[in-house]
């Protein structure tokens, strides 16, 4: 197939917020059409100049619940004779491919398989596999019940949480990534509020140690397994502080974490890996190894960071989905740097009254860095974002005095 075909193959994307505004500019600046499947009223991409909602479908309304059945009827709907599919959450990403799996015909797609995905997205099944190839992770306990712990283990200057087996669904209905838990009992009744929602957990050692210590490797892998672009960025600051997201990092050489490269290639082949990937890893303070925390098996947050330093598997994919030749990618922008700043002021301001930080110091880093949602092409997402979170917490120090509550953005 022709990637300089005169009508190049659309994109659907599926499901927005930071990430699918990300995919959206990156596959728009190339000038290929992409269309957005409904997402919430309030979601930043909706304010971009290059969203436009999927053709047959009422993007007023809330969108049904990611299912096989559904992605053929909006699909039919649509009147498009073939597309691109780009999954950008986990739901979605189990549907592309067992659509994919059954019978893609003109809607392509380059995810990985179900059977990839199960092992991957489910925390057990991940620190099973991880435990059966010697890769370096935390201590893990996979929990059946919450009669599995009648003590927690042992660790060094740190603590155990909770880490839900499905994190789309924990997330949503608990607001965090993990429960952090004092003692045994704590533990199980925590157990016991997940499993009453039908949701299993492990039990993981937090591994200790500043934001700095993280490290992400992002990459593109064909659709015979081969790794054609890597990617490696480290954490600056997080916010909330044990289990939030990045609001700030920089680009770095894979060079500087050759220990999670390894890691990476061993995992991925394990599975028999293709797509997008970002892989998270901390480096553990008391044994020096980079301990692998989670796998996205689909673009993520800062894929839009990874595309302007070079890195663009978002085009690696959709080539490769329409049999074009995908050339390794052996370079990248270093020391770039990416900020937050709606969540990084959250961030910076426990380091304002440290002592740590300052303020004009941080303006400086901020005007130099790029945006996941403001950005000079595509303006508007990152100016309503702003209005948003400063007219909240406005209203919130008026009211009580609190610091505004951040919307979920994923």
């Amino acid at each position: 197939m022709n990637r300089h075909a005169a009508s190049p193959l659309p994109v659907v994307i599926l499901s927005g917020g930071v990430t699918g505004l990300g995919v959206l500019r990156a596959f728009a600046r190339q000038g290929i059409p992409a269309f957005v499947y409904p997402t919430a009223l309030t979601d930043p991409i909706r304010h971009s100049r290059w969203y436009r909602a999927l053709p047959g479908v009422d993007d007023r309304s809330p969108a049904p619940a990611p299912s096989v059945a559904l992605l053929d009827r909006v699909l039919a709907d649509s009147g498009l004779p073939g597309a691109f599919l780009c999954p950008c959450c986990d739901d979605w990403n189990s549907v592309v491919a067992a659509f994919a799996e059954r019978s893609p015909g003109a809607f392509v797609s380059m995810v990985p398989t179900s059977a990839a995905l199960g092992t991957l997205q489910d925390k057990a099944n991940l620190a099973v596999l991880l435990q059966t190839l010697g890769v370096p992770m935390p201590k893990t306990r996979v929990i059946a019940s919450s009669g599995d712990i009648s003590e927690l283990p042992p660790s060094d200057d740190t603590f155990y949480f909770l880490k839900p087996r499905d994190s789309q669904r924990f997330r949503a209905r608990f607001g965090t990534k993990g429960i952090r838990v004092r003692d045994a009992g704590e533990a199980r009744r925590r157990l016991d509020e997940m499993f009453s929602a039908t949701m299993g957990a492990v039990l993981q050692e937090y591994i200790p140690g500043p934001p700095e210590q993280h490290y992400f490797v992002d990459g593109y892998a064909d659709h015979a397994g081969a790794i054609k672009a890597l990617f490696a960025r480290r954490r600056g600051r997080i916010y909330p502080s044990d289990f939030g997201n990045s609001t700030s990092l920089a680009s770095v050489p894979l060079s500087d974490i050759a220990g999670a490269i390894d890691s990476v290639h061993r995992v991925l082949a394990a599975v028999n890996y293709r797509g997008i990937f970002s892989v998270e890893f901390k480096r553990d303070p008391r044994d020096a190894a980079f301990k692998l925390l989670e796998v996205n098996a689909r673009p993520w947050w800062f894929v839009d960071f990874a595309v302007r330093c070079g890195v663009d598997v978002c085009r690696m994919a959709y080539d490769d989905a329409q049999g074009c030749d995908v050339s390794a990618l052996e370079t990248y922008s270093l020391g770039a740097t990416c900020i937050f700043p709606y969540r990084d002021f959250l961030a910076m301001q426990p380091l304002v009254a440290a002592g740590q930080a300052s303020w004009w110091r941080w303006l400086a880093e901020v005007t130099k860095a790029l945006q996941p949602l403001g950005c000079m092409d595509d303006p508007v997402p990152g100016i309503v974002a702003a209005a948003r979170l400063l007219s909240r917490a406005l209203r919130n120090r008026l009211t009580h005095g609190d610091a505004p509550p951040l919307p979920v953005l994923e």
